[in-house]
């Protein structure tokens, strides 16, 4: 091989090592986005899935990890990482935050994409402070309960005359959704107010957005069986998050299990959607023990995460 050759493989090696870290610098990178910067017309499928190991060997010697899941490939480890404090990481939660709630749904796609670029780069040190750090600023959207003025004012009748509702209501994806049960509180959000229902024969408590109400079907039957006038939700934090966290007005620590180590947290009367997005954040370090319907939505909240990833 003739100097010329060898120069032009390694400048040709080189580019595709970029276009490999450009990928991983992005968050998570598609297995047929990166197979294909090992494909041309003289390499074969098989022959770019060798080079493709051989490349990801070359990093693990410059102390990059990149792990495969299904499809998807991660970077850990990479060169160029931000090591953010505590203050400049609650600052990026409340962008977060902001961004949930104000954002149209044709800018979030791209600002979200920005937001899963930078948590990419946290080194291992921040990406565990980040877990412990959340918002706690109170955004004031009331302005959002005007347009459902009416039907809050029904719904506070409702609670008051004690009698079993018949509802149907749209779910996030657009299904009709019918429940029956007692109405016992109005939760308010930051920008909506839900409808808390309990329903005796299945012991299951709902929380239903009353802008998405379609129907409300009064019965005869009045409700005579004594209920909380709030939920209990008990789960279980592990690591280094349990060591740290900051309990909320609604909460209160039953210590740590003497079984297992960790904190046990109880959690009462909070929008049950809200707080399981955010345990959601905390990952394996968080488990929901009890009650049992609230475990199981969690529980189906990560397999359609997963299922989305997938």
């Amino acid at each position: 091989m003739t100097q010329h050759q060898l120069s032009n493989k390694f400048n040709d090696s080189g580019i595709k090592m970029f276009k490999l870290l450009n990928l991983l610098y992005q968050g998570e990178a598609d297995f047929k986005d990166v197979i294909q910067i090992f494909l041309d017309d003289k390499t074969s499928n098989s022959n770019a899935n060798v080079n493709l190991c051989k490349y990801l060997n070359s990093l693990k010697v410059f102390g990059i990890r990149v792990e495969k899941n299904k499809d998807k490939y991660k970077a850990y480890n990479l060169p160029y990482t931000y090591n953010f404090t505590k203050e400049e990481l609650e600052a990026v939660e409340k962008l977060r935050s902001c961004s949930d709630l104000i954002l149209s749904k044709k800018a979030k796609p791209d600002f979200d994409k920005f937001l899963e670029a930078l948590t990419a780069r946290y080194d291992d040190e921040t990406q565990m402070l980040a877990k412990e750090v959340e918002s706690d600023e109170e955004f004031d959207f009331s302005f959002f309960f005007k347009s459902i003025k009416d039907k809050l004012s029904e719904c506070e009748q409702y609670i008051a005359d004690n009698q079993i509702l018949n509802i149907s209501y749209t779910d996030k994806s657009g299904k009709l959704v019918k429940v029956s049960g007692k109405p016992i509180d109005i939760l308010y959000g930051k920008r909506d107010a839900r409808l808390r229902m309990y329903n005796s024969k299945s012991q299951q408590v709902f929380d239903i957005q009353i802008k998405n109400i379609r129907s409300i079907e009064q019965t005869p039957q009045k409700s005579e069986m004594p209920v909380l006038d709030s939920v209990q939700v008990v789960f279980k934090l592990s690591g280094r998050l349990a060591k740290n966290y900051r309990l909320r007005e609604n909460e209160y620590s039953r210590g740590f299990d003497p079984f297992d180590g960790r904190l046990v947290v109880v959690n009462k009367n909070e929008d049950i959607s809200e707080l399981l997005h955010r345990l959601m954040r905390y990952g394996s370090s968080c488990e929901v023990t009890n009650p049992k319907f609230v475990r199981e939505k969690m529980i189906d909240l990560i397999d359609k995460t997963i299922e989305n990833y997938s």
